[in-house]
C-alpha cells in the first residue's frame, strides 16, 4: 500500500527575492548582455520536502500501484458482468406423444429457445410430473437457438415436459 509523503513547502524569511549579477564574456572580458539571478532567502524558516529522485520515484510507484489496482477492479467488474449475463434463464413446456406402442420406443421434440445463446455452455433441466410409462428424458442436439428433448418409452397419450434453461450467454 502506498505510504503518503506529507509534502511541506520551503519557507524562508524572504521569498521571491534575488540579486542580479551581470555576466561577463570570458574571452572579451566585457558584459555579454545576460544576467544571473541568485535567490536571497534570508533565514530558512522550514526546509520543506526535498524535490529529489527518491521522492519522485515514490510518487511514480504510488501512481503505478493505483493504476494496477484500478485495472484489477475493472477486470473483476467485467467478470461479474459476464457471470450476471450467464444467469439468464428461460422456462417452457412441450407436449410429446408416440404413435408407436409401448415399450421400446423413443420420441423427440425440437424446442426453439426464445433467445439464442452465445455459447453451447448452457444447462437444460427437463422433467415431467405425469409421465407414467416413460423411463428417461434426455436433452440432445444442443444448438445456439434450440435443442431436442427425447423421451424413452414414450406413451401414446400426450405428456407435458417442463424445461428450465440456464446460462449460455457468455
Amino acid at each position: 500500500m502506498y505510504d503518503l509523503i506529507l509534502w511541506k513547502n520551503r519557507r524562508t524569511e524572504k521569498s521571491n527575492t534575488y540579486t542580479i549579477t551581470e555576466n561577463i564574456d570570458p574571452k572579451t572580458k566585457q558584459p555579454d548582455g545576460t544576467y544571473t539571478l541568485t535567490p536571497v532567502v534570508g533565514e530558512v524558516i522550514e526546509a520543506g520536502t526535498s524535490f529529489n529522485q527518491q521522492n519522485m520515484n515514490h510518487m511514480d510507484n504510488g501512481i503505478n500501484e493505483a493504476m494496477i489496482i484500478a485495472n484489477m477492479g475493472i477486470i473483476q467488474l467485467r467478470q461479474h458482468q459476464r457471470e450476471l449475463e450467464n444467469t439468464y434463464f428461460e422456462t417452457g413446456t412441450v407436449n410429446i406423444s408416440s404413435n408407436e406402442s409401448y415399450p421400446f420406443n423413443k420420441e423427440s421434440v425440437t424446442v426453439a429457445m426464445k433467445k439464442a445463446r452465445n455459447t453451447l455452455d448452457y444447462i437444460v433441466i427437463a422433467f415431467c410430473d405425469d409421465l407414467q410409462q416413460g423411463r428417461a428424458i434426455r436433452i440432445k442436439d444442443k444448438q445456439l437457438n434450440g435443442f431436442k428433448i427425447e423421451v424413452e418409452d414414450c406413451p401414446k397419450t400426450p405428456v407435458t415436459i417442463k424445461y428450465f434453461i440456464l446460462g449460455g450467454m457468455m
